[in-house]
């Protein structure tokens, strides 16, 4: 039996909750590089300035490894190294953000410039409780940039939202080696 290694980088723009969603899944154990945030127009304490890092023993041997990238623009340059050997992403994106003032765009141009092909699911974070989580300005934004993407509601802190977000992710993946073994 071949014991597989799975690259999973977790990607999106500063706040939409990429640490929490790494931490959410290897159960607090994730190694995180937050530094003190001196954007003043972000109104949060610590962001990720390196990257975060956990894995995940699975079923049968196989190890998850999750890569949390920084989400600020200025490092961009990190994004390229973290994709390289990724067999997914996910993307998160802030629903509760103006369309307009998201990165979530340059980080999907990131993967399809570095990475074309990578299977890759988009999360909705901060969306409410309504029947709609996702809101219309996001669905048209989601026509515009993915509109093959897989995208979901997502808090990032709820294991089981985080399972099926992962779930969903591996789904592509092993459709893609199966396709591939075909080939």
């Amino acid at each position: 039996m071949t014991v597989r290694e799975h690259k999973i980088v977790v990607m999106g723009p500063l706040g939409a909750g990429k640490s929490t969603l790494v931490q959410t899944l290897t159960r607090g154990k994730a190694v995180v590089t937050e530094a003190r945030n001196t954007d003043p127009a972000v109104g949060k304490q610590y962001t990720t300035v390196a990257m975060d890092y956990g894995d995940i023993d699975l079923p049968g041997g196989d190890r998850l490894r999750l890569y949390g990238s920084p989400g600020q623009e200025r490092f961009s340059y990190i994004w390229p190294i973290l994709l390289a050997g990724a067999e997914g992403a996910i993307v998160l994106i802030d629903g509760s953000a103006s369309k307009d003032s998201t990165l979530a765009g340059q980080h999907l141009k990131a993967i399809a410039d570095n990475a074309p092909g990578l299977p890759v699911v988009i999360g909705f974070t901060r969306c409410g409780s309504t029947d709609d989580p996702v809101q219309p300005h996001w669905q048209d934004w989601l026509q515009d940039h993915a509109p093959h993407l897989p995208a979901l509601p997502l808090d990032p802190r709820d294991m089981a939202q985080a399972i099926t977000t992962m779930d969903l992710l591996m789904s592509q993946i092993e459709c893609n080696a199966m396709a591939a073994a075909h080939e």
